[in-house]
């Protein structure tokens, strides 16, 4: 008899073991049902979150490589407006009467052209007077500007033996104001004068100022 009693005891307590771990399972499983959407609600909102900050980033970063390459260009530039500032000036040093007569000023406003200009000839092919090298060496040295530089020009003055060269030109994918024109110094430094611009009415360009003594 004591033998029937345990197994029937042992046979309840297996009973109520399944029964419990059948609860747990049950409880579990409704807890898992509750919490998922939330879990998921949640794991896409922090997907969410690390797109918008990535694109963040990569906005900089663009920004940044956009910024480098426009200063890039831009020394780029400044570079050969200081050459060809340089060659107009050995121009006129080998043709002094033709600055002191004033044939070497570029006084009329710029415009943005990028047209070239036609080269005038000597009278005698075999000994050009000092007006006509000096239009000459006007005429080669405008063109280069504007091979070189997009929408190249200059505003070219006299004072005595000292001349003053802006060189100007347009840099592409930069958008300047009437109050944000660049300037870089290259002896004292000076944005164009008024009457370099004139009556243009694109946008200002850059404009970088020499002086030398011929």
């Amino acid at each position: 008899m004591r033998d029937d009693i345990g197994h029937r005891s042992r046979a309840a307590h297996r009973v109520w073991q399944e029964r419990m771990r059948g609860e747990y399972a049950m409880t579990r499983c409704r807890r898992l049902k509750t919490s998922s959407p939330q879990q998921r609600g949640t794991t896409l909102l922090e997907v969410l979150i690390t797109i918008f900050v990535l694109s963040l980033g990569l906005l900089g970063i663009a920004g940044l490589t956009a910024a480098s390459l426009q200063n890039a260009k831009l020394s780029q530039f400044q570079t050969i407006a200081l050459q060809l500032a340089n060659d107009y000036a050995d121009r006129m040093r080998g043709n002094v009467q033709g600055v002191t007569a004033n044939n070497y000023e570029i006084t009329s406003a710029y415009d943005g052209t990028t047209a070239s200009e036609a080269a005038p000839e000597c009278g005698d092919p075999s000994h050009c007077t000092a007006a006509e090298l000096a239009d000459l060496d006007r005429a080669e040295w405008v063109n280069s500007l504007r091979q070189r530089l997009p929408g190249g020009g200059a505003y070219v003055t006299r004072s005595g033996l000292a001349v003053d060269i802006w060189v100007i030109w347009q840099e592409p994918g930069l958008q300047y104001d009437d109050t944000s024109n660049l300037s870089v110094a290259g002896t004292g430094g000076s944005q164009c004068p008024p009457d370099a611009l004139g009556g243009y009415s694109g946008d200002v360009p850059v404009c970088i100022y020499y002086r030398f003594s011929i």
